[in-house]
């Protein structure tokens, strides 16, 4: 008796094999690159519905402090997603999809997973508009399938692209925001003080947990940049290294306030305006404003070691890049996708 496959890149596989004849190939994944990056483009941030400083009367540049409080940034969150068009069904554009996050912790100075706060989330499947795909053939292999719900008429060969990626980016944020959510309830139980590090914003985080310690890292601010005054605009570019400016309060139509300040964790004589320029976000609850100095040493703590050879290591936590190489070496490989590809 043949065992069936255990995993689904075997059963596509298998799928694959029986079905090739009529599928049609997709290009190549160095020909995709620049199809995928257009559709992968960050769409503008929201845009911001008001930014008040709270801290000072108006913005300013804060000198950071060491803090005699060891460091309690101790579990960072991050994830990846891996995708391919596979195959195409007639016209359309069948995609595959890995998503994957992880709470990577500091222990004794070294990076793990803690096995009993479940870090580890992992999927993959098939994205496509599903009415006009083999749905039946595919589920009779045990393989997932997502819906990307294109509409009628059916849309245009760059809007199911567009269609496709929105989905699996939006499934790869869900992702996360369940493991932040879990990871946060089990800090809790266990009557932790530490603090989670997210990648990104945390507005929907905080509307569930509006006092959690919570802090999110975002690299690129276009929709906050965009709110500041002239002025705001000179304090916040104006940062030296070790300069943070003061807290203001974000809100987004839709969404809770949340707090927020600009860090500067390298020399900006060094390179761009943005050079090592990091916004930090936390709840807004005004409980977690005494804690915006030392969470401000500790991310200065937290440069060293530098994330390189990463191109965006004067903004990005060695615990935080941690992350992104554990996960992507539990991934499916390119060139194991390109195989299967192939196979059509």
């Amino acid at each position: 008796m043949v065992a069936s496959p255990t995993t689904t890149l075997d059963r596509l596989r298998r799928y694959l094999r029986q079905n090739h004849s009529r599928l049609r190939s997709a290009p190549t994944q160095a020909e995709q690159i620049e199809l995928l990056a257009q559709a992968q483009q960050s769409p503008v941030e929201d845009s911001v519905a008001s930014l008040k400083v709270v801290e000072h009367a108006t913005m300013q540049a804060v000198p950071v402090r060491p803090v005699s409080q060891s460091n309690a940034l101790r579990h960072f969150l991050d994830g990846i997603q891996r995708q391919r068009i596979l195959y195409y069904e007639g016209v359309v554009p069948v995609f595959y999809a890995y998503l994957s996050a992880v709470v990577r912790s500091r222990v004794d100075r070294r990076m793990c997973c803690l096995q009993d706060g479940s870090p580890l989330q992992q999927r993959d499947a098939l994205y496509a508009p599903l009415r006009y795909v083999d749905v039946e053939g595919l589920r009779q292999h045990g393989i997932s399938l997502r819906d990307t719900e294109p509409g009628d008429p059916l849309p245009s060969h760059p809007a199911l692209i567009q269609q496709a990626s929105n989905r699996i980016s939006n499934d790869r944020e869900l992702l996360e925001r369940e493991l932040a959510q879990q990871w946060l309830h089990w800090l809790r139980q266990q009557g932790s003080d530490d603090w989670l590090v997210v990648d990104g914003g945390i507005a929907e985080l905080a509307s569930t947990m509006p006092d959690a310690h919570l802090i999110g890292l975002a690299k690129t601010s276009t929709g906050v940049e965009r709110a500041l005054s002239p002025e705001q605009m000179q304090a916040v570019y104006g940062l030296h290294k070790g300069e943070r400016s003061s807290v203001f309060a974000i809100t987004r139509a839709g969404q809770p306030a949340v707090y927020s300040w600009f860090l500067r964790l390298h020399d900006p004589t060094k390179g761009s305006l943005l050079y090592g320029l990091l916004r930090v976000e936390i709840p807004a609850a005004e409980s977690l404003l005494a804690h915006v100095d030392a969470l401000s040493a500790w991310l200065m703590e937290d440069r060293v070691p530098l994330s390189v050879p990463d191109t965006r290591y004067d903004r990005l936590l060695y615990p935080m890049r941690d992350c992104e190489q554990y996960l992507r070496a539990l991934a499916p490989s390119t060139a194991q996708l390109e195989a299967l590809a192939q196979m059509v």
